[in-house]
Formats: structure tokens, sequence, C-alpha cells
């Protein structure tokens, strides 16, 4: 094979793996068993006081590219759901659909997307979860475990 085709043949395998990521990060992956936004957390908080699990609070955008991988790829993983629906409460929040939830944010000291907290005694205890990319599923759920315990 001469250079021109070992070139097309890289360009060709180079675009397929782009195609294909950026068809992952374009998933909807909703989280719709999770509560939603500022009245999401409130609803949390009362759900925590009669129950003691603690919360995720999970801070995004629609526009950030590592929440959408974050989202896809850790979180709608099904060990992950299983967990979560298990052990914990879950809200996700982007704080630019509304005021409310822009203010939690900055209660919160949001600095970045993804940013993911667990709380537990009814507000008491905030915990950032500092790790959010480039993990595996089982990292991710090893760091969760340790901040409910």
């Amino acid at each position: 094979m001469n250079k021109q085709g070992i070139i097309f043949v890289v360009v060709l395998v180079g675009a397929f793996v782009i195609f294909n990521g950026l068809k992952n990060l374009s998933k909807d992956v909703s989280l719709n068993d999770w509560l939603s936004q500022a009245e999401g957390y409130g609803e949390a908080i009362t759900q925590h006081q009669q129950s003691g699990k603690p919360i995720a609070v999970l801070f995004y955008t629609d526009w950030c590219g590592s929440c959408k991988v974050f989202k896809a790829e850790i979180l709608a993983s099904p060990d992950v759901v299983d967990f979560m629906k298990h052990k914990m409460l879950a809200v996700k929040i982007n704080p630019e659909r509304d005021m409310n939830s822009a203010n939690l944010a900055k209660q919160f000291g949001v600095i970045g997307y993804p940013m993911l907290f667990v709380v537990r005694e009814g507000g008491a205890d905030i915990q950032w979860i500092r790790k959010t990319s480039r993990i595996t599923t089982e990292q991710f759920i090893t760091q969760m475990q340790k901040a409910i315990e």
C-alpha cells in the first residue's frame, strides 16, 4: 500500500472514532429518575429527613461536554443506577435554568461543571466528590460509598 493509501485509511479510521465519540456525547441521558432543580433539592431534603438516605447533588449545564460524558458513561451505567437507587437520593441541578437553582449553586460554591456533592446530616455534612472524569464506574461507586459511610 502506498503512502496516500495509508493516510486515507488513517483518516477514515480517525473519522469513524470521532463520529462514534460524538454520537455517544449527543445521547440524551436525562436521568429521569433523579429529582430536578432547586425544587427537587427541597424535596430531597424532606425525603432525607424521613429516610436518612444521603443526597447526591449534581450541578451541570446543557452545554458542558464533560457533564455529558459523566452522565452517559458513569451515571447512566447499570451499576451506578442500581447503587444510586438503593443507597441515595439524587438531584440534578442546571443553575442556568432558574434563579433558585442558580442561588443554590452559589450556596454550594459551584465553580465549574460537573460538580457533584453528597449531602448528609440534614445538610450539616456536605462533601464534594472531586473525581468525576476519567474514572470507571467502579471507582465512582467506591468514592460514593466512602462519602456516605
